[in-house]
């Protein structure tokens, strides 16, 4: 019988711990499937490092086809909200629709596969901000902080991580590395769908998240 080579897992023998390794995809990268090493289950601690430098530059739209807008009157952080748009173009200079979505690599993780961990980057009113979870009166919120996505993240700065996962063939999902079963979803607040996070019950469409190329 055939033996066929499966990407979403395989083994490989290591010289230097003289063991064997169990690698899972996660995708692949110019061609070139690229695994993770989740054989050491004595690792508990999270570190990230940054490896893709390239702008990846997205449109973010819910369900419903709304895009994402993040708000700033130039003093404090912005506001992202989902507003309907025909074309997804500020209306001013405080006004931004594309997110730079920069991804990592997991290099001290937990056994299981989460994802692809990505940072929300986005320049708005001059400023660069990059998004972070954080308890707020006893609830979960998303909000910005002013900078640019760090190279390394540790494990007390992981607010800033989302797991990239898949929703179905056209959507997203992202779940917070800091609140694990926590999603990004469209909430409904005061007659706005603001970004929020979510924990779903069961698959919930609120969290579907569409990305477009930014033209």
């Amino acid at each position: 019988m055939k033996e066929t080579f499966r990407f979403d897992s395989a083994k490989i023998f290591s010289e230097m711990s003289n063991q064997f390794l169990e690698l899972h995809f996660v995708e692949f990268s110019n061609g070139i499937p690229y695994f993770e090493d989740l054989s050491d289950d004595d690792m508990k601690t999270d570190y990230f490092k940054r490896y893709d430098w390239k702008k990846s530059m997205k449109i973010i739209r819910n369900i419903y086809g709304e895009v994402l807008m993040a708000h700033s009157d130039g003093k404090a952080e912005p506001v992202a909200l989902f507003e309907h748009r025909t074309l997804p173009e500020p209306k001013t200079e405080n006004d931004c629709s594309s997110f730079n979505l920069v991804r990592y690599r997991r290099q001290f993780k937990k056994p299981g596969m989460l994802g692809v961990p990505v940072v929300f980057q986005i320049k708005v009113a001059g400023s660069v901000y990059h998004m972070y979870c954080t308890d707020e009166e006893n609830r979960k919120v998303v909000k910005f902080k002013e900078g640019s996505a760090p190279t390394n993240v540790e494990e007390n700065m992981k607010n800033i991580i989302f797991y990239q996962q898949y929703f179905d063939g056209t959507h997203s999902k992202f779940e917070s590395a800091w609140a694990s079963g926590w999603f990004l979803c469209t909430m409904e607040t005061n007659m706005l769908h603001m970004f929020a996070l979510k924990k779903p019950i069961r698959e919930d469409e609120m969290i579907a998240v569409g990305l477009d190329d930014v033209p």
